[in-house]
């Protein structure tokens, strides 16, 4: 898989804006505190900004005024965070980009025409690596502008051959940037910051897989990316939490490449990930925070069991070395809570009466003794607009089903109302098909057991016939039968396998 040209050097635009330059001396030791010397040329700012970036924002740590016009000094007796920085103007403008690393006594020459030829700096052997970069990447820059413009000149004359030159040309500038960086960044220096930071930036190479027929395997290929995803990125390296690249990353993995995966494939990549970060505990902190939200708070179906899986492998196993007792008791009450009703799960035979319900006469009905493959257990309070809305929407789709003779499901709904006379008057008129319960009745605390009091109605959650929960978020009711073909789908396919 090769990078396009037009978005390595987007990339690097992007990244590195204002670049710099620095010629420099190395130090020895590196000192404590930090103090870090901007001259620039031509500077009329009153105060200038010290950001870091972190996850995807820019983070004010220091702001200065000058010592003397155009130089500003930030001294201090406590390190900074290593990391990428930015330098910003008094109108909020960037200056340049840097990193911070061990040695924090370095001075940078700059002015304000952003000319990276302009640009020098004293003792940060870093920092010179990225001049090196950025000169190179000037000068490709340059010289990709001129043949793009050469490429579209002859193009559009319908000159082909020329054209054809002019495209190879620009693949070559590609080819050499990227060995460059391998080589003469990457390679020299590999614990640099700024080598990490361009390792992350390099494709994964896909290689090409065959099935036994001889087509591509693309199922294969796709499994090895997500495999290798993370190969460039150095995950036991906190340092990469204050670089722009990480956040996207970590975006584009778990809410886009696998976002859609069964939750057991989900978990097997989520460990994976996990497993890289442990050597570093700043790192691992914020892999399993930003992780943890992401999969309690999201709508898809089947998530909180992916959340189940990180809260109990790490946050419930004392790893969480951060938590206090009360966030621990949060998250253990939050497991306690979900743990039942979790996709695969086995739903308890709920035994409730029907509206018959009173002193002397009591018919209890189960929802084990629904007769089709699939039952929707259907939690609504008939005081809620919103639950008499959806079970309007539930009924079409009911009888449109029943009218062709394709229903598969039962509809078992529990009526959730302290009033008992207002439940069985809302289903007396309505006189929907299917088996009402409720009364606030039953062999179990239903309403505890699925989460209502949590919830709120109206809450959906299906089951097959073996009573194993498929569903336990409500979806549109129209939604109904795509779902039911899909789950259908899936079951096939995994019988298929296992055989």
């Amino acid at each position: 898989m090769k990078r396009n040209f037009t978005l390595l050097f987007l990339l690097l635009a992007f990244l590195y804006g204002n670049a710099f330059a620095q010629k420099g001396k190395s130090s020895s030791t590196p000192k404590k505190g930090h103090e870090l010397v901007f001259n620039i040329k031509n500077s009329k700012d009153k105060l200038v900004y010290l950001v870091i970036h972190y996850n995807e924002k820019l983070i004010l740590k220091d702001s200065v005024a000058p010592v003397s016009p155009g130089k500003f000094v930030f001294k201090g007796t406590e390190k900074y965070d290593d990391g990428l920085y930015s330098l910003v103007s008094e109108k909020k403008s960037l200056y340049l980009n840097f990193i911070i690393d061990n040695n924090q006594f370095f001075e940078y020459n700059l002015d304000t025409t952003g000319n990276v030829e302009n640009f020098s700096i004293v003792n940060s052997p870093e920092n010179n690596e990225m001049l090196k970069f950025q000169k190179r990447t000037s000068h490709a820059q340059l010289q990709a502008n001129e043949w793009t413009k050469k490429f579209k000149q002859f193009d559009e004359a319908g000159n082909k051959d020329s054209a054809e030159f002019y495209k190879n040309k620009l693949k070559g500038i590609n080819e050499e940037m990227l060995n460059f960086i391998r080589t003469e960044i990457i390679a020299p220096h590999p614990n640099y910051l700024f080598s990490k930071m361009q390792k992350s930036y390099l494709q994964i190479d896909v290689p090409e897989i065959k099935k036994a027929d001889g087509t591509m395997d693309y199922e294969a290929q796709a499994i090895y990316y997500r495999t290798h995803f993370w190969d460039n990125f150095d995950l036991g390296d906190h340092r990469f939490i204050y670089i722009p690249s990480f956040e996207p990353k970590l975006k584009e993995y778990f809410n886009k490449l696998i976002y859609h995966l069964p939750s057991d494939s989900i978990n097997k990549y989520v460990d994976m990930f996990i497993d890289k970060t442990v050597k570093d505990t700043l790192m691992y902190h914020y892999c399993i925070d930003w992780l943890s939200y992401q999969f309690e708070t999201s709508k898809v179906i089947g998530h909180d069991a992916v959340f189940y899986h990180i809260a109990t492998n790490n946050q419930l196993k004392g790893k969480c070395y951060w938590m206090d007792e009360d966030l621990i008791s949060k998250y253990q009450k939050r497991i306690k809570r979900i743990e039942p009703t979790l996709i695969g799960k086995i739903a308890p035979e709920l035994i409730i009466p029907d509206t018959t319900l009173s002193d002397d006469v009591r018919h209890w009905i189960s929802s084990y003794s629904m007769t089709k493959p699939y039952t929707i257990l259907w939690f609504f309070d008939p005081n809620c607009q919103t639950c008499k809305k959806e079970s309007r929407n539930l009924f079409q789709v009911y009888d449109s089903l029943e009218t062709i003779g394709k229903r598969n499901f039962d509809v078992y709904a529990i009526g959730n109302d302290d009033t008992i006379e207002a439940w069985k008057k809302y289903v007396k008129e309505n006189n929907y098909p299917w088996t009402n319960v409720g009364g606030n009745k039953g062999n179990i605390d239903y309403l505890d057991y699925f989460g209502i009091y949590e919830t709120g109605n109206p809450s959906m959650f299906i089951l097959n016939s073996k009573h194993e929960i498929i569903l336990n978020k409500r979806i549109e009711m129209q939604n109904l039968p795509q779902f039911f073909e899909e789950y259908e789908r899936m079951e096939a396919a995994k019988k298929k396998l296992e055989n």
